[in-house]
């Protein structure tokens, strides 16, 4: 009796490591696409449905990245019917060590974050986090439901208005409660994940105090890694530190089937360029704006204000037939209203509206 228990714990044992490892989540093989729709979310959360965008990512390729051994996934984003031939942009690297699920961090893709940041308390969080750039494990699946623990951590010295004080920035990481999720590719029984990026200062230079957090939940599933994400909108008031109130927008990701647009095999470039409306719209402070082209051309992009006063040119440049993207951010010295951008090809114009929001 005492052998067959002992078994029988030795299996459950088992079962229970090889469940906690990281990269059973991950697919296994190169080649597999993620389709994602994404929905902004208003001020009271609710979704803004006509500034959906979409999203492909695809497991590309294996290979060395800054001392681990990186599964490199590229990414892409878009309206529905352009995005099945964008040029993909952006680049995510996983790495998987036991029970750890590690990603590389860039600062660059928490620029709507540091943005509002940088425009509320006029630092460039940007410049400065990038010496935190390099792998930490975000995701621990070994750790206890509910249980914090730190992914990394920066303090700062600013001086605002005569005032000095020390800001802490962190990434928390917390496992929740297993849930099993229902999706547009299948049922799915996940491991869901607590991100939070919070900015503290610290009082006496020792106790941190928050002054607001971001937080994104992420569902994953085994062999398909994220099907969900979940950003609530985070309204900011710092008015007890003399600072005006503004609003980080929330974002509502969920894994979908095969986008279907346009007919790949019946698509044709149409005889004249095309300029699309930007997304996210309104935005801040970043947004992409994208064009066609029919042939090669010269093209300038500028960016205008509501008085028709030329801002910067964005894109002035040689470029291929085809769809191209450019990621635009206004910084702090453009004030909130509405923008122009004017696309040149030849003797051809085209010009659309966009709107900054603070």
């Amino acid at each position: 009796m005492n052998f067959r228990i002992s078994v029988i714990l030795f299996l459950f044992i088992c079962q229970s490591i090889l469940a906690q490892t990281a990269s059973t989540y991950f697919p296994s093989q190169t080649g597999y696409k993620w389709n994602y729709e994404s929905v902004p979310l208003d001020s009271l959360n609710n979704p803004v449905n006509e500034q959906k965008f979409f999203s492909i990512d695809s497991f590309a390729v294996t290979s060395q990245y800054n001392g681990k051994n990186a599964n490199v996934v590229l990414s892409k984003t878009g309206p529905q019917s352009t995005i099945n031939f964008q040029p993909y942009t952006d680049s995510i690297y996983y790495n998987f060590e036991s029970s750890n699920g590690f990603e590389y961090f860039d600062p660059e893709l928490l620029s709507g974050l540091l943005g509002n940041v940088d425009t509320t308390l006029g630092i460039n969080f940007v410049t400065f986090f990038t010496s935190l750039k390099g792998w930490y494990s975000y995701y621990r699946f070994s750790s206890g439901n509910n249980i914090e623990y730190q992914i990394f951590k920066k303090d700062t010295a600013i001086t605002v208005n005569t005032i000095s004080a020390t800001i802490r920035f962190e990434l928390i990481g917390k496992k929740l409660q297993d849930e099993s999720l229902n999706t547009a590719i299948g049922i799915f029984d996940c491991k869901k994940f607590l991100l939070e990026v919070r900015i503290s200062y610290l009082l006496l230079n020792i106790i941190p105090v928050k002054m607001f957090g971001v937080e994104n939940t992420v569902w994953l599933a085994p062999d398909n890694w994220k099907v969900k994400s979940y950003i609530p909108t985070t309204n900011v008031d710092l008015s007890y530190l003399g600072f005006p109130a503004f609003k980080i927008p929330g974002l509502e990701s969920n894994i979908t089937t095969p986008i279907s647009g346009l007919e790949e095999n019946n698509f044709e470039l149409v005889n004249n360029f095309k300029l699309y409306q930007n997304y996210p719209n309104p935005f801040n402070p970043s947004t992409k704006i994208s064009w066609q082209l029919p042939v090669g051309s010269n093209v300038t992009l500028k960016l205008y204000n509501s008085l028709g006063e030329e801002l910067e040119t964005i894109v002035n440049e040689y470029l291929s037939e085809g769809i191209h993207s450019k990621l635009v951010t206004l910084n702090s010295k453009f004030p909130s209203g509405v923008y122009f951008y004017q696309l040149k090809v030849g003797n051809q114009v085209q010009s659309k509206k966009m709107i900054l929001i603070k």
